[in-house]
């Protein structure tokens, strides 16, 4: 058990919760801040954060005499350098979510702050801590790909969470949140480069907003639609469904399909996916050349049926297929002297029963128990600021 932390959170919508579902013994949240007075007093309940530690106003919290050894920011991403800035000033330790910062400029202002106070920064990287891609480090750790030639890595953003989350929700506008890449793809980057070890030496990026785009032919709200079979259909997902609505927070008086009622007669997550104001790209492709002559190919799919990420990864020796269920290694016929015949499979396993649990696969968990045991112990968290730094480098120049 570690020594009793006392902290704060900051935003608290769904990530955050995910978060505070999984903090160790020891842990106790103390504050909480978030502007939305519902999620507030919420959060106060559920939580058990008395109403005299509750802020709705960020600036009057960080001017309280507050003590902590800790804060989590799951606020809005354009907020996350500013908030956690001022709370490493104040000497607290900072678990940070993705992605940090929106330039180099701010993201360096952050880290020679965390510096300065001396304090741990950890980021909310929850891939390196995810059994299916630790177990494709792993399985290039050991050699058995030879030398890493070229990776291909797709992101397939499946109808539900392209629609609710980055065209009708929070991550829609390249102003208000930064490029679909940077939010969505900073966390692939940084897998890929914790995989590799490499540098990134070059980065090329081309987008497009391809399939989200206004139709004054389609009626405004979904809920006036007779395309009922439509994949981004707000009535089946919300209503019919009941999934995509963990955010949707139910006020004193009312239940959750009122809210969903509201939603769709009403609010921003009821509208046609064609009326929306999104301006994120729904199609990216992004090329780097990193050290080691490695080729680096990305692509981002929001226009895809399917959910999830596959990556193909070519060494001198054997090349790995992986699609977020199965890791299969065939070999090339070339490499070593002693190399296996062209086709051979050297290694083929299921992690599809491991996919379906909870808190990515128990990675959200592994992290934050990463972060505090850091905290008590004064180590480095394993996804320390200045680790997820090349990563988000490379997002910034895909554009």
């Amino acid at each position: 058990m570690l020594q009793q932390l006392e902290i704060a959170v900051i935003g608290v919508g769904n990530r955050a919760r995910k978060y505070l579902a999984c903090l160790p013994a020891g842990v106790k949240v103390k504050y909480l801040v978030e502007p939305d007075l519902v999620r507030l007093g919420l959060g106060s309940k559920r939580y058990g954060v008395p109403a005299e530690n509750c802020y709705a106003s960020a600036d009057a919290f960080f001017t309280a005499p507050v003590e902590l050894d800790a804060v989590i920011i799951a606020a809005p991403d354009k907020l996350h350098v500013s908030l956690a800035t001022k709370a490493v000033q104040r000497g607290w330790h900072v678990l940070v979510e993705k992605p940090v910062a929106a330039s180099e400029e701010e993201y360096m202002r952050l880290l020679d702050a965390a510096a300065e106070s001396g304090v741990q920064v950890g980021v909310c990287l929850e891939m390196r801590f995810y059994p299916f891609f630790k177990r494709i480090k792993e399985i290039c750790r050991y050699g058995m790909l030879g030398d890493i030639q070229e990776i291909e890595h797709t992101e397939h953003i499946g109808p539900d969470r392209m629609a609710h989350t980055f065209v009708r929700g929070l991550w829609s506008r390249v102003e208000e949140t930064g490029p679909i890449f940077l939010s969505k793809c900073c966390h692939d980057a940084d897998f890929i480069l914790w995989l590799t070890g490499a540098e990134v030496l070059d980065v090329k990026g081309s987008g497009s907003l391809s399939k989200f785009k206004h139709d004054p032919s389609m009626p405004f709200y979904c809920i006036n639609c007779k395309k009922r079979s439509c994949p981004y259909s707000a009535v089946r997902l919300y209503r019919d469904r009941r999934e995509w609505i963990s955010g949707f927070d139910v006020p004193a008086g009312l239940t959750l399909g009122d809210v969903i009622d509201a939603e769709l007669h009403g609010g921003r997550y009821g509208r046609c996916v064609y009326h929306c104001d999104n301006d994120v790209y729904d199609i990216q492709d992004v090329e780097a050349t990193l050290s080691g002559g490695i080729k680096l190919h990305m692509h981002l799919e929001g226009v895809s049926d399917l959910e999830g990420r596959s990556v193909v990864i070519r060494g001198t020796e054997a090349v790995l297929e992986a699609d977020r269920t199965h890791i299969k290694v065939v070999a090339t016929g070339s490499g070593s002297p002693d190399a296996q015949p062209a086709g051979t499979i050297l290694l083929q396993e299921d992690y599809s029963s491991i996919v379906a649990l909870p808190l990515h696969a128990g990675a959200d968990r592994a992290l934050v128990e990463d972060f505090f045991d850091a905290v008590a112990s004064g180590r480095t968290p394993a996804a320390s600021l200045a680790s997820a730094l090349p990563a988000h480098k490379l997002c910034w120049r895909a554009g």
